[in-house]
């Protein structure tokens, strides 16, 4: 296995395009590869040398696993997918907060939802005991934002900016600082353990690898 980081390798074992099948031995042809420095194109031909399928794909890493005769050029196998994902469902039979927090944070778009619902349900749940007079409505827009933000701070370190908060909830700055600021606080507050404890079983695996 060659994984940058735990956060990659969650990501690549549920993206599609990271556990392509060895489509030149399902199709019983072979795999001709023509690439650039960006992209790659897989030919598949039959026996008579007939293209019988095109498969286009991004060159994202520079180490790219061939597996077996034929391989398209994954760069993660199914053994390796079946390693990762192992390691994902025994974190998600022990800490499913933490479970439901990588796969909103590092599985590909399509497999989020019901985690995403899972980590706003624990934030709302929360907001309930806290005595605010604030709408649920706007509370869990802010929540739902705050999952997104914690989410891109913890992939690519990036920050986001805050005015965009502060039109969910139709405040200006100085009501921003003076009603919702501390639910904010709060809310981050509630997500700063999660990346800890969900990317902690990959680390170990990655390391090991």
């Amino acid at each position: 296995m060659n994984f940058h980081s735990a956060r990659q390798a969650w990501h690549d074992a549920f993206d599609t395009a990271t556990q392509q099948s060895d489509y030149a031995e399902i199709l019983g042809g072979q795999t001709v590869r023509s690439r650039g420095r960006k992209h790659y194109i897989d030919e598949i031909r039959d026996e008579n040398g007939k293209v019988t399928a095109r498969l286009a794909g991004q060159t994202v890493y520079a180490t790219e696993t061939r597996v077996g005769k034929g391989s398209s050029g994954r760069i993660m196998d199914a053994c390796e997918k079946g390693l990762v994902q192992h390691a994902i469902a025994k974190l998600r039979e022990t800490d499913e907060l933490a479970y439901c927090w990588g796969m909103a944070a590092y599985a590909p778009p399509g497999n989020r939802y019901k985690e995403r619902a899972y980590l706003l349900s624990y934030m709302m749940a929360h907001f309930r005991t806290w005595d605010e007079s604030h709408a649920p409505l706007k509370a869990g827009q802010l929540a739902l934002f705050c999952i997104h933000s914690f989410a891109l701070r913890d992939v690519t370190g990036r920050r986001i900016d805050l005015r965009q908060a502060r039109r969910l909830v139709k405040c200006d700055k100085d009501e921003w600082h003076r009603e919702w600021r501390r639910i904010w606080v709060r809310f981050e507050r509630l997500l700063d353990s999660l990346p800890v404890r969900a990317l902690q079983p990959l680390s170990f695996l990655v390391r090991s690898a």
